[in-house]
């Protein structure tokens, strides 16, 4: 199955891994102690999730593989710690114990979650080691922005710490979202300053995936091929808490969702994040960020991504620590529901959408 609904997904991998669901109304998140992240987001009862949820998750979790979709947490920068040869951004990898890692429940209840797991990260350019440990709350929230419409929040506090100092990373959080594919694509919206000037981070975007408005940057996820988006600080409005969307027509339904990442935690500056982009490494940086995949085994619909760059890590007590407040909200309504919701976040009026 391409996308689940919250019963699909209890049945699919419940008896293999431990799953909180946190509840409130209609709405449920569930939490995978596997991989310690949201892995699906319900506004209302019997709707798909706008999260991606690999297709052949119950494989890939008994292969203890990371992709497994939903919001996870990684670091960054990508060139250092993903690729076994940073110099020729060749042979990447997801280093396993930093995802899934191993991650245990320390506490739940009805609307909130406490994981944690030790971590290990390895500097590829300087072969330079690093243990460490995450935890991570969820905790169900209530819209900031009064809708009327099905929606389902999750606040997010990320807190890491590496036991050696000085080490220049970012948080990294990640929601790998659902596409209908090259007829049904969704568009990720970044509200911006005027005249924003969108970085390519792999390689140049087509202008038919890329719309440039004044104030906002749309792109295209329809998982046919391999893209990354990437917004600089320095168009970065932020005075306002959303820094990126994903709207979508959901597949089998004539309801629109969406989905909004919200913080405040993100680098202001250039200086203080370090993800350099494989087109231009010593060149201008992006800290909001959107990747479209391409899906090699089709009809099994890969992902895309909206992504934040979170607080560079500050040495404290000979350790380097990183700690941001991030939120997901997703809704489900119409069309014109939907996109009265777009503008209360992102402030753009009637968007430009991908078809």
């Amino acid at each position: 199955m391409n996308y689940f609904t919250k019963e699909s997904l209890i049945s699919e991998i419940s008896d293999i891994i431990t799953l909180v669901e946190l509840k409130y109304g209609n709405s449920s998140i569930i939490i995978s102690e596997y991989g310690g992240r949201v892995l699906g987001i319900f506004p209302k009862e019997g709707c798909y999730s706008i999260l991606w949820i690999n297709p052949k998750v119950k494989e890939i979790i008994t292969t203890r593989n990371m992709a497994i979709g939903g919001d996870r947490y990684w670091i960054s920068p990508e060139r250092e710690y993903f690729y076994k040869n940073p110099e020729t951004w060749t042979d990447w990898f997801c280093p396993s114990e930093l995802d899934p890692a191993n991650y245990e429940i320390l506490d739940d209840n009805d609307i909130s979650c406490t994981l944690s797991s030790n971590l290990f990260i390895r500097n590829m350019i300087t072969n330079q080691g690093s243990q460490g440990e995450v935890t991570r709350q969820f905790k169900l929230i209530t819209e900031p922005l009064p809708t009327g419409l099905p929606y389902c929040g999750v606040e997010i506090l990320d807190d890491c710490v590496f036991f050696r100092p000085n080490l220049k990373i970012n948080g990294w959080s990640l929601a790998t979202i659902i596409s209908g594919g090259t007829k049904n694509p969704g568009t990720v919206l970044v509200p911006t300053k005027s005249n924003p000037k969108p970085l390519s981070y792999f390689r140049n975007i087509p202008s038919d995936r890329l719309k440039v408005e004044k104030k906002y940057v749309a792109f295209k996820i329809d998982v046919n091929d391999i893209y990354k988006l990437a917004i600089r600080p320095e168009d970065i409005d932020f005075s306002r808490p959303a820094k990126i969307g994903y709207v979508l027509n959901m597949p089998d339904s004539d309801d629109y969702g969406f989905l909004v990442k919200l913080s405040d935690d993100i680098p202001k500056t250039q200086d203080k994040c370090f993800d350099v982009a494989r087109d231009h490494p010593d060149s201008e940086i992006g800290v909001v960020q959107s990747y479209n995949s391409e899906s090699p085994k089709k009809p099994f619909l890969n992902f895309g991504e909206i992504e934040l760059q979170l607080n560079p890590f500050e040495t404290i007590e000979n350790a380097s620590h990183g700690k941001a407040k991030h939120s997901l909200f997703s809704y489900i309504g119409t069309k014109e529901e939907i996109f009265k919701v777009i503008k209360k976040y992102l402030g753009i009026e009637n968007p430009f959408l991908f078809k």
